[in-house]
């Protein structure tokens, strides 16, 4: 039996749309802006194989297989959350498990264990089924050697869309850093990404007692009309010139107009985060070095810097959380993660 351990960091979504007219869902998923983050989902797995045969030979002659031995036991998972809480339901990952055996990147006598670790929140924005399925690619990758690491990309990507889980996180964070998403689908293809390296700390803050599905949006006509609009526009804007860092302040005022114009902004208990928050870095005095917008799709927030060049003092953003925790909300400071190479 071999171990390995992996990771992949969280993905954050600023803007999108919504594109799930195509049967296929290597081809559904969204255009959008966001970014990649240190902290993520860490995937320690080990590879079992059933033993060879035992069977004695009479002459030359092989007896046929015993029933029951021709496959290995079956995998396992096990997942815990932030809070170290175990997480009953763990079928996106043995479906991923099981579709890697449908692609032959394993064998029919091997299965694997794996155990996670989530670092993130769930159904807050911060793209953890992603990042999971990213991690358990990368374990089985590492063990097996098989395939090419896009392969696994691939899989990750149709089963989040099986399980109307995120439509852009497996591409963006396939590319890391700051990404726009200009093209929908798989990484590789259809999917095409562009991004920039910036090594800059974020806060995130998020409602405990409250989390958004990405269903309950991308499943709902209206929800899908007035978001693909407000996101075809902000990307037509942010497509129209090289995808540098100098493109961060027309992100940030993109990000701002979409949660405006797709009406996230409107909701009730999404509003109240974004708000307390906002009146923490004005109390502060720190409005002229951090801007507040919206995670996609949860009850979620991010404290990025106005200038990407200029990290945001961590001593004013410890002062922050602070005050944040201090109105019942959670939150982290993390860091935006390097670029990804898709092999």
């Amino acid at each position: 039996m071999t171990s390995t351990t992996q990771r992949c960091g969280g993905h954050i979504t600023l803007l999108f749309t919504v594109d799930k007219s195509n049967a296929l869902m290597r081809s559904q998923g969204s255009k959008g802006a966001g970014f990649s983050i240190h902290h993520g989902v860490e995937a320690t797995g080990q590879m079992r194989r059933r033993p060879p045969s035992t069977e004695p030979r009479m002459s030359g002659i092989v007896p046929d297989p015993r029933t029951g031995t021709s496959h290995p036991s079956p995998s396992e998972v096990s997942v815990c959350d932030i809070n170290g809480e175990h997480i009953e339901n763990v079928d996106i990952y043995l479906d991923f498990i099981q579709a890697c055996h449908d692609a032959t990147l394993l064998r029919d006598d091997e299965s694997i264990r794996l155990d996670v670790t989530l670092e993130c929140p769930r159904s807050q924005g911060f793209g953890m089924s992603a990042a999971g399925l990213i991690a358990t690619g990368r374990v089985i990758h590492a063990l097996t050697g098989r395939g090419r690491l896009v392969q696994y990309l691939k899989i990750a990507h149709r089963i989040e869309r099986a399980y109307g889980a995120g439509l852009g996180d497996v591409l963006g964070a396939s590319v890391g850093g700051v990404e726009l998403r200009l093209s929908p689908g798989a990484p590789g293809w259809p999917g095409q990404a562009v991004s920039f390296a910036a090594d800059a700390p974020v806060l995130l803050a998020w409602n405990p007692l409250e989390q958004r599905h990405t269903s309950t949006y991308i499943d709902d006509p209206v929800w899908q009309r007035s978001i693909t609009a407000a996101g075809e526009a902000c990307v037509d804007v942010l497509s129209a010139d090289d995808w540098t860092p100098n493109q961060w302040p027309s992100l940030l005022l993109q990000s701002r107009t979409f949660a405006t114009d797709s009406g996230m902004l409107e909701e009730e208990q999404r509003a109240r985060i974004f708000n307390s928050v906002l009146h923490g870095v004005q109390h502060g005095g720190w409005q002229s070095s951090m801007a507040v917008r919206l995670c996609m799709l949860g009850s979620s927030v991010a404290v990025l810097p106005r200038n990407i060049e200029h990290e945001v003092d961590l001593n004013a953003l410890e002062g922050l959380a602070a005050m944040i925790r201090e109105q019942g909300f959670a939150c982290l400071i993390t860091s935006i993660s390097p670029l990804n190479h898709l092999d």
